[in-house]
């Protein structure tokens, strides 16, 4: 990533994976005061694009591994590369058909959110991480 995009996208990153997880963990406690469903409207476009920063920051983090880059972080890399591909088909293939059945998504779907939140907490926070500290 660009020097001059790693801060920005490391805020961006982290608030973004703080939120979903302040709201995966916190939702079962207001149901009723707060529409839950309406959160995650609002959370999804900015998951969204953090979806997408994580995918290209793990390709682009994948083709610059060098031949000689020890097994472990070859391992490492291939690993958040894959991770970043899974989040991004399942995110974007259930936020799709979030939108197109109006909110109104089977159980089999609104369980496949529990994956794609885990997911987008540990990656996009790993990597909110990493690049603030380079």
């Amino acid at each position: 990533m660009e020097e001059r995009l790693k801060i920005p996208g490391s805020i961006y990153l982290g608030l973004t994976a703080l939120a979903v997880l302040l709201h995966f963990w916190l939702n079962p406690f207001y149901p009723d005061s707060w529409a839950v469903g309406t959160i995650w409207e609002v959370l999804a476009p900015f998951m969204a694009v953090g979806a997408v920063a994580l995918l290209t920051h793990a390709w682009v983090h994948k083709r610059r591994l060098t031949p000689d880059a020890t097994s472990m972080t070859q391992f490492w890399v291939h690993a958040t590369f894959y991770a970043a591909v899974v989040l991004a088909v399942l995110f974007f293939w259930n936020w799709f058909d979030n939108l197109a059945t109006d909110g109104d998504q089977g159980q089999t779907h609104l369980n496949y959110w529990i994956v794609i939140n885990t997911l987008y907490i540990v990656l996009a926070g790993t990597l909110s991480y990493h690049l603030w500290r380079e």
